[in-house]
């Protein structure tokens, strides 16, 4: 309920209503309106993300996180980053809120921190903030998990905390995604299809042109819509089972196909990528004739079973 209550998309929430109370969202990077909200007063804490990534690989505006730690600080509010995406040098830092120089109260993290392997979760905190929850003999063991502190899992961690810091991989992420992001947008210059690159480091996000010619007049605006909802899904299923290469598109926008290769991706699989994606432009075009294509080769397979 906790999570469900502050995330960005009532899709999500509308099943399990009534949530967590007093859960009020601002737009992202717009720190004037979270001033706005937060000069009310009354709240608890600012949780946010140093990067969107189920929105989109959504990145805010320069200087954004340096602007929400003061207005945090001058309304009282802690400031709660959400790493759980971008934390562990997926973004070129080992956290990503380190691009803005700042320090927050409380970071979440997971995912990468189990090196690929193991399901493993945690936060870090102030110890201000960690005496007050679990500061006391009362309160230190109140809130207890059934695979909290799990040895197995907890070895994972330890060892992918040393191969990243070993092997500089924060800062190979760094090079590897402006590499990465600068060939993008070489063939976002050459399609018009792809609308838009954007990310740091290793986490990047591709959003793709709907349809706005007379076939979309025509459909009254539905060739834009199925577009909006599927194109990144057959670019990401075209790229699967053509490349044998994985990606997916992000939740809350399904225009938009990440491209988040491990930490340890080599120059040569970024080019076979690369080539991947303007072979299938060159090949596809548009939303159209590759769900033509598309839907050829789900027929093809429905036909040989």
């Amino acid at each position: 309920m906790g999570a469900l209550s502050v995330t960005g998309r009532e899709k999500y929430q509308n099943p399990f209503k009534p949530l967590v109370p007093d859960c009020y969202p601002v737009p992202y990077g717009d720190d004037k309106a979270l001033e706005d909200l937060l000069k009310m007063g009354g709240f608890a804490a600012f949780i946010v993300e140093p990067i969107q990534g189920e929105g989109g690989i959504n990145v805010p505006p320069s200087g954004y996180l340096r602007r929400v730690r003061e207005i945090c600080d001058k309304y009282g509010a802690y400031l709660i980053v959400d790493e759980i995406q971008t934390g562990f040098g997926r973004t070129g830092y080992m956290f990503a809120y380190q691009a803005d120089e700042i320090v927050p109260d409380i970071v979440c993290f997971a995912k990468s921190i189990g090196g690929g392997i193991m399901p493993i979760g945690g936060y870090i905190a102030k110890e201000d903030i960690w005496k007050k929850a679990y500061g006391s003999v009362d309160k230190a063991f109140l809130h207890t998990s059934t695979f909290g502190g799990n040895t197995l899992a907890c070895a994972a961690g330890i060892a992918t905390i040393e191969y990243l810091v070993e092997n500089n991989l924060d800062r190979q992420a760094r090079e590897k995604g402006d590499y990465f992001i600068k060939k993008l947008l070489e063939l976002k210059a050459k399609y018009p299809v792809i609308k838009d690159v954007r990310g740091r480091g290793l986490m990047i996000g591709l959003e793709f042109e709907e349809p706005k010619g007379i076939l979309n007049k025509i459909t009254a605006g539905k060739l834009s819509e199925l577009s909006k909802e599927y194109f990144a899904s057959l670019v990401a299923g075209k790229l699967m089972n053509e490349y044998g290469i994985i990606t997916a598109y992000t939740l809350n926008n399904p225009n938009v196909i990440r491209l988040e290769p491990p930490l340890i991706v080599e120059y040569e699989e970024i080019d076979k990528v690369i080539f991947a994606l303007e072979d299938i432009f060159e090949k596809n075009g548009g939303f159209l004739s590759l769900g033509l294509e598309s839907g050829k080769q789900v027929l093809k397979s429905l036909f040989k079973k």
